[in-house]
């Protein structure tokens, strides 16, 4: 196989597009977007995806970064880990961690992560349940997670094709194992298990 190529996904948004000018500044690889490109990335390939959106495709890479603007929690680090992610990049560090980031993943070395996530990256397997005590299901993470990001029960249960009340079971099930009762609870105790992780 030919060199490793690189696909952003979305194919719009400040932070997608500050990641191409960068990356055909750096001229690594080439890059493209994953919305609709034909051929689809392939195992050596990257994906870059911005860790705030969804990630509709399904696709057979093995590296898989995810990409933050403003910051993000071990929560979301879990939540993508869980949906194969092996990387994590955070613009507001130093754009040299990126290019390092970058030359790793391209080379095959992951887990890989820039300098403000990479301290929590060994501690990602099993850490809500060594920081929490109960485990979160993979659909408690997913449901915890779309809450953090401000999304109802009715458009949670859109996206993930359940109902608004399933949804709501959900939330009480997560209140329950955190032991919280609302969304800035959850968020406020999250974060500070980021702090302490």
């Amino acid at each position: 196989m030919g060199v490793p190529r690189i696909f952003l996904s979305p194919n719009w948004g400040i932070a997608t597009e500050l990641v191409r000018n960068y990356l055909q500044y750096l001229a690594l690889a080439p890059v493209f977007f994953l919305n609709g490109h034909k051929p689809p990335p392939q195992k050596k390939d990257l994906v870059l995806h911005n860790g705030k959106s969804e990630l509709d495709h399904k696709f057979d890479t093995e590296v898989l970064l995810i990409v933050y603007q403003e910051g993000w929690h071990v929560l979301e680090m879990v939540f993508w880990k869980s949906r194969g992610a092996c990387g994590w990049v955070d613009l507001q560090d130093d754009p040299k961690d990126f290019e390092s980031v970058l030359k790793k993943a391209l080379n095959g070395h992951t887990p890989v992560a820039t300098r403000s996530a990479e301290p929590y990256v060994p501690k990602l397997n099993g850490f809500l349940d060594r920081k929490i005590g109960r485990h979160l299901t993979n659909r408690e993470l997913d449901i915890a997670t779309r809450l953090t990001r401000g999304s109802s029960d009715k458009e949670i249960g859109k996206q993930l094709k359940i109902t608004w009340g399933t949804v709501h079971n959900h939330r009480k099930s997560i209140y329950r194992k955190l032991g919280v009762h609302s969304v800035p609870q959850m968020i406020h105790k999250l974060q500070g298990l980021d702090k302490k992780a």
